[in-house]
C-alpha cells in the first residue's frame, strides 16, 4: 500500500492527477463549445425571423398606403391645364386673353408654361391657337391687340418648355409662316406682326424658311423689342450681327444699333459715325456704369 506522504511527493502520481484534471476541463470546454454554437444558431434564427417580420410589416404598410391613396380623389387640374389636356386651342386662347386682361402677361408666364406641358402635343395645341393672329374678319384694334398678345405669350412659353415637334406639325407651321409673311407686307402694325412671325419661326425651329436678307429685314422691325436678342440667336443669325448693325446705322436707327452693339460686345468695332449714335452710346455707357470714352470721328 502506497503511503499518503509518498503519493503527494511522487512525480508520477502528481502527473497522473494533473492529466485527470486536464481531461475534466477538456470535457467541459468541448461541452461549452457545443453550447456556444447552439447559441449562435439560435441568435441567427431569431435575427432571420425578425427580418422576415419586418419585411412583412413593410409590405403590409405599402399595401395599406396604396389602398388609402386610391380612395382619395386626385386634385382637380387648373382650368388652363384642363384645356391643355383636352387640346382645346380655342378655349385656351379665350381663357388666356381674359387672364391677360386681368393680370397682365408677365404674371401668368409660369402658369402657362406649366399648363402647356400637360398637353399631349403642345406644339400642335399652340399652332391651333394662332389662326386668329390674322383674323378673317376685321377686328377692333384693341381686340386684335389682345388676341395677338395671347398668341405671342403662347409662342414664348412653347419655346420655354422645348416641346417635341413632329414633322407634320413642322410642315403646318412652315405653311403658316409663309402665309404670315405675305400678310405682313400690308400690315399697319408691322412691328407686332414681325415679332409674331419671328416667334413662330423660332418656336418651331424654322430658321431656314426665309433667306437671311429677309430675316434681317424682319429684325429691323423688332430691334427695339426685348425678345429681339434671344430670337436673333435662336434663329442662327449671330454670325451676321455685324451686317445687321451696319444696316441699322445706315438706315439711321441708332437706338436699335446701340442695343445690338452692346448686347453682342461690338462697341470697339463700331465707332459711332453719327452724332446721335455717339450721344446714344455715351448714354448707354453711363447707364451700364462704364467710364470709357466713346471714340469720335
Amino acid at each position: 500500500m502506497v503511503s499518503v506522504e509518498k503519493s503527494t511527493t511522487d512525480p508520477k502520481f502528481l502527473l497522473a492527477n494533473r492529466l485527470g484534471e486536464i481531461r475534466a476541463y477538456s470535457s467541459s470546454l468541448a461541452s461549452f463549445t457545443l453550447q456556444w454554437k447552439d447559441l449562435e444558431q439560435l441568435f441567427e434564427s431569431i435575427q432571420s425571423s425578425v427580418d422576415d417580420c419586418f419585411d412583412d410589416l413593410r409590405a403590409r404598410q405599402k399595401r395599406i398606403t396604396e389602398a388609402s391613396s386610391s380612395l382619395v380623389p386626385p386634385l382637380p387640374p387648373t382650368a388652363l391645364k384642363y384645356l391643355c389636356l383636352n387640346m382645346d386651342g380655342k378655349g385656351l386662347r379665350l381663357s388666356l386673353t381674359e387672364k391677360i386682361k386681368e393680370h397682365g402677361p408677365f404674371s401668368i408666364e409660369d402658369e402657362v408654361s406649366a399648363a402647356l406641358s400637360f398637353a399631349p402635343d403642345p406644339a400642335m395645341l399652340v399652332l391651333d391657337t394662332l389662326v386668329v393672329f390674322y383674323p378673317r374678319k376685321r377686328k377692333h384694334r384693341i381686340e386684335l391687340f389682345d388676341t395677338r398678345r395671347t398668341c405671342i405669350l403662347l409662342l414664348e412659353q412653347l419655346m420655354k418648355i422645348s416641346a417635341k415637334i413632329g414633322p407634320s406639325v413642322t410642315e403646318k407651321a412652315k405653311n403658316l409662316a409663309i402665309e404670315w409673311k405675305g400678310k405682313l407686307e400690308g400690315e399697319k402694325d408691322y412691328s407686332t406682326g414681325a415679332l409674331g412671325l419671328l416667334l413662330l419661326l423660332a418656336a418651331y425651329e424654322l430658321g431656314c424658311v426665309f433667306p437671311v436678307n429677309q430675316m434681317l429685314d424682319l429684325f429691323e422691325m423688332v430691334a427695339l423689342h426685348a425678345q429681339a436678342f434671344e430670337l436673333y440667336r435662336r434663329l442662327g443669325l449671330t454670325e451676321r450681327v455685324s451686317d445687321f448693325i451696319q444696316i441699322l446705322i445706315t438706315k439711321r436707327k441708332p437706338i436699335g444699333a446701340i442695343k445690338f452693339i452692346y448686347e453682342f460686345g461690338l462697341a470697339d468695332k463700331f465707332p459711332p459715325p453719327l452724332p446721335s449714335l455717339r450721344a446714344g452710346l455715351q448714354c448707354a455707357k453711363r447707364a451700364n456704369g462704364k467710364s470709357a470714352e466713346v471714340p469720335s470721328r
